[in-house]
């Protein structure tokens, strides 16, 4: 990492977490779809595979948050990183011997969630020490690099078809040792580390009930829980299928999905990004975006035509991004500074944590009544979130105080 560039610590944190985000980029693409396109499994069986992933989000992502708090972050999030190569090597082999089974894919998919389960905390950690005092504004730009590297790694998925896995699979894993390399730089040894020291007495129990007893961050934490389960397995399950039973199309249409939606998540942070002063009331533009989302939930479930598909998956990629720049924001700045780490890990939880039964709920859903019916059925309990929404303190929050003060 000796270069002749000085980047400074969030330059550096910007470039991990985009070196990052195209693997996962790409990850998103090719797991499901090599469930549904390549073995050409069932609904619940897809259910399960996403859910194999985003699992030990649920069981893990709490300790993940803990051990962030006593470890030096950039070593920490190095090591973690080089584990991706494991669970990358072994599918690279079995691609290459022909051994490509549903069975391996889970055990695959649950590696890699388990390595993420510890990753998410520790790397979204790490944005406190390196973003500067306008957290708000770190915050847009690192939601900002996540997606447009994330596209790369969509488009990226688009060739599956012509270069082949084995050659995706190993930029991944490239792409995963720079992301460690990069994040480690960030963060030098000896920085960091006190403050860890200070907390490691400090309890998951002890974060929950920050967390709890805050009434802000307990109504956030509840909506970004129903956004996580309801929409995430609309988004990773329901998605992938649509393409396949609805509209009989290929990888590429699902990578050109996913790109729309990642055009949304970039367009709203752009638009945000010049907001000066932000939002004066966030915990309102929240509630809305999810009420919105669901209204585009049950758009989708119409069956519209292919010119309105994208543009409606923009838009509502659009809400999804407002929304998680917000409730990031308003994570870092509600927490009170003892239990950072802590209520970061709770939000990693509330959002990703309840996506594995979401996604087990979708793929049953879809199996039982299609796809499009349960485009429509998950929106509307959107939709009675959103408007549940307007009674919680997210709502009542004071008029006239910057976003994220308490």
């Amino acid at each position: 990492m000796h270069t002749g560039l000085r980047l400074s610590s969030f330059q550096y944190y910007l470039s991990g977490l985009g070196s990052s985000a195209v693997a996962m980029g790409l990850q998103v693409v090719i797991f499901p779809w090599l469930v549904v396109g390549v073995l050409h499994e069932s609904a619940d069986r897809v259910g399960l595979a996403q859910m194999a992933v985003m699992l030990p989000n649920l069981l893990l992502i709490l300790l993940g948050g803990a051990l962030s708090d006593n470890r030096h972050l950039g070593s920490h999030l190095f090591r973690l990183y080089l584990l991706y190569l494991l669970p990358f090597g072994l599918m690279f082999i079995a691609v290459n011997n022909d051994l490509l089974s549903y069975q391996l894919l889970i055990i695959f998919g649950a590696s890699y969630g388990v390595i993420t389960a510890f990753i998410q905390p520790a790397r979204e950690s790490l944005l406190s020490q390196v973003g500067g005092e306008d957290l708000q504004g770190s915050v847009v730009r690192t939601t900002l690099v996540q997606f447009g590297a994330q596209s790369l790694g969509y488009l990226s998925a688009g060739l599956f078809d012509s270069i082949g896995l084995s050659i995706l699979l190993v930029f991944q894993m490239v792409m995963f040792v720079a992301a460690g390399l990069f994040l480690r730089a960030s963060n030098p040894v000896g920085e960091g580390q006190s403050k860890g020291r200070q907390r490691q007495s400090q309890s998951i129990v002890a974060g929950l009930k920050a967390v709890w007893h805050h009434a802000r961050l307990r109504a956030l934490m509840l909506l970004v829980g129903a956004t996580g389960f309801l929409g995430f397995g609309v988004y990773l399950v329901a998605m992938p299928l649509m393409t396949r039973e609805v509209y009989g199309q290929s990888a590429v249409f699902y990578a050109g999905l996913q790109l729309s939606f990642t055009a949304g998540v970039l367009l709203a942070n752009v638009l945000y990004l010049r907001l000066r002063g932000g939002f004066r009331q966030p915990g309102r533009v929240l509630v809305i975006s999810l009420f919105c989302r669901g209204l585009i939930m049950l758009l989708i479930a119409t069956h519209l035509p292919i010119a309105l598909l994208f543009p409606a998956v923009l838009v509502w990629g659009m809400f999804s991004g407002i929304s998680i720049s917000l409730g990031r924001m308003m994570t870092h700045t509600e927490a009170p500074e003892a239990y950072r780490s802590r209520v970061v890990s709770i939000y990693q939880l509330a959002f990703f944590g309840t996506a594995p039964i979401g996604a087990w709920m979708t793929g049953q859903l879809i199996s039982t009544h299609g796809v499009l019916a349960t485009f429509a059925g998950l929106g509307t309990l959107t939709l009675l979130v959103g408007s549940l929404g307007v009674f919680s303190q997210l709502w009542r929050s004071p008029a006239g105080k910057p976003a994220g003060q308490p």
